[in-house]
């Protein structure tokens, strides 16, 4: 099976903002299948937080979170691996366009999870006393136009220091988890798909239906 070309960014792509996308379901892959856990009675969000990341997650992931834009990325995309890493490098539209038989990659066994783009979008979350702004820009790779970033920033504008392991910034990650965790997260059936003419006809299928 080829590298499916719907993941590939085209020359003609745009930079989606967020009034284009926040509307929107936003895709993150887990290690475990949380649906089970969210159907069962007495469920709580903080059955989940733990799930969200890996086991042992660095600062670098939780505060720079991936996730994917749903609607032509399908959960069917969940997992895909690229062997070559440095393919996966931030997009520009002056990069050459790569091709679908130019990319070996592997799928590893992972699964969806539906978070909503309007709750992660510029939400202000106390902590500590001090206000933090949670939001999630559009960040295209070359191997993935539909990948997307959470960022934390502190009330000063700062980035939040990915390298800093003290227990402010361990209780502030796991603050940002519950966050999700509680207020993002959304049911299958309400993952709202992003879908759009102009795209219909930049992937060259004016009929092509990806769900």
């Amino acid at each position: 099976m080829p590298y499916p070309e719907i993941l590939l960014p085209k020359r003609s792509y745009p930079i989606l903002s967020n009034e284009d996308i926040a509307d929107c379901a936003l895709v993150r892959e887990t290690p475990i299948d949380l649906y089970p856990i969210l159907s069962k009675r007495g469920y709580t969000p903080d059955d989940i937080v733990r799930h969200i990341v890996a086991p042992n997650p660095s600062f670098r992931e939780i505060f720079e979170l991936s996730v994917f834009l749903y609607g032509y990325y399908h959960e069917r995309y969940t997992g895909i691996r690229v062997v070559d890493s440095t393919l996966c490098v931030d997009w520009t539209n002056e990069q050459p366009e790569l091709r679908t038989e130019d990319i070996q990659f592997e799928q590893e066994t992972v699964y969806p999870l539906f978070l909503k783009g309007r709750n992660l979008d510029r939400q202000e979350i106390d902590f500590n006393d001090d206000a933090h702004l949670l939001s999630f820009s559009h960040k295209p790779s070359r191997v993935n136009y539909w990948h997307c970033q959470l960022w934390t920033q502190d009330s000063a504008g700062n980035r939040i220091p990915r390298d800093k392991s003290n227990a402010h910034t361990r209780n502030l990650a796991k603050s940002l988890l519950e966050y999700i965790a509680a207020e993002a997260v959304c049911s299958k059936p309400d993952a709202k798909r992003f879908k759009r003419e102009d795209f219909d006809v930049l992937t060259g299928d004016p009929h092509h239906v990806p769900f």
